[in-house]
């Protein structure tokens, strides 16, 4: 083991104990299992301030019970593991879907916990596979059928090229979270947009429990919560 390795380890073992926390000690386990993963940047600072924003405020416009939720664009499973280890929340299960085939077993490793629980599940597939049916979420190319979500989430609706045809694929009367950015400089953001309107306009709710941006030193992150 490197001793870069070796320090990073014993600053996570140390804090793991210090908080009483499985989560750091997943992500110390994770981290020294794949070392070449994009783990870094779906831990930084942006990322995670983006995502306890949003579970702070669907706390407080929604309540604890989430029940089943689907998270969209999931990539390594870190919003995933906030939610299902932030006590507030009463949680049936998270199922995260990314299109990356390398996604999965790190967000295994990093809701190591959560899977051993029966809570965490991650599915390789295109969310634009995900049919919505009756009272289910049906994916062809997998064979698999899943009961409906009572949450869906997607924070990464500046990824989607094809978003209108997504959006209009949602049942109606879902609970919906969505994130998006004006941060157009990213070449993977097909489909950032230049502010809150513009992205209210794009992914019309029928009814809205929250609307805001959050503003970091590079890119305003938006966030829409409520019902399409």
């Amino acid at each position: 083991m490197l001793k870069k390795d070796q320090f990073y380890k014993d600053l996570l073992d140390g804090l793991s104990l210090f908080y009483e926390s499985r989560f750091i000690t997943d992500i110390r386990n994770t981290a020294l299992k794949f070392p070449v993963s994009k783990l870094g940047n779906a831990l930084n600072r942006r990322q995670t301030a983006s995502k306890l924003w949003l579970l702070n405020t669907l706390f407080d416009c929604h309540g604890a019970a989430l029940g089943r939720v689907h998270v969209l664009g999931g990539w390594y499973g870190v919003l995933a593991a906030l939610f299902i280890h932030d006590s507030r929340f009463e949680i049936e299960r998270i199922t995260s879907f990314d299109l990356d085939p390398t996604c999965a077993p790190i967000a295994n490793s990093l809701n190591s916990a959560n899977v051993e629980r029966g809570l965490f599940k991650p599915i390789t597939a295109d969310i634009l596979d995900l049919q919505y049916v009756s009272n289910s979420v049906r994916i062809d190319t997998l064979s698999l059928t899943l009961k409906l979500p009572d949450i869906l989430i997607n924070t990464s609706c500046e990824h989607l090229d094809n978003f209108d045809d997504w959006y209009a694929s949602l049942p109606n009367d879902t609970l919906l979270v969505l994130q998006s950015n004006d941060y157009f400089s990213e070449a993977e953001h097909v489909n950032s947009v230049p502010d809150l309107a513009a992205f209210k306009r794009q992914a019309r709710l029928s009814t809205t429990l929250f609307e805001g941006a959050l503003k970091f030193d590079k890119y305003t992150r938006f966030m829409l919560i409520g019902r399409k």
